[in-house]
C-alpha cells in the first residue's frame, strides 16, 4: 500500500507501483485502490491527496528516508 501512495505522490522520486503487488494486498485494500485507479481514470486533471501531506510525509520517512533530503 505504502509504494501506491508514493508512487501517485511522486513516481519519478518514489518509484512506481507494481500492479503485481495487488496480490500481497487484503481484498479490502485491493478493492480501495481500484477505487482510487478508476477515480483517478475518470478526471480530466490529475489530483495529489494533499490533504494527506503529512501522513504522506510519515510514509516517506519510514519506506524512502533518502528521499526526505531531496
Amino acid at each position: 500500500m505504502g509504494n501506491f501512495i508514493l508512487a501517485w505522490w511522486n513516481a519519478n522520486v518514489h518509484g512506481g507501483f507494481d500492479l503485481a503487488d495487488l496480490a500481497n494486498v487484503d481484498r479490502e485494500v485491493a478493492e480501495d485502490m481500484a477505487t482510487v485507479f478508476t477515480w483517478l481514470a475518470r478526471e480530466e486533471d490529475l489530483h495529489y491527496p494533499h490533504d494527506y501531506r503529512s501522513e504522506i510525509e510519515q510514509i516517506i520517512a519510514r519506506w524512502r528516508p533518502q528521499a526526505m533530503t531531496v
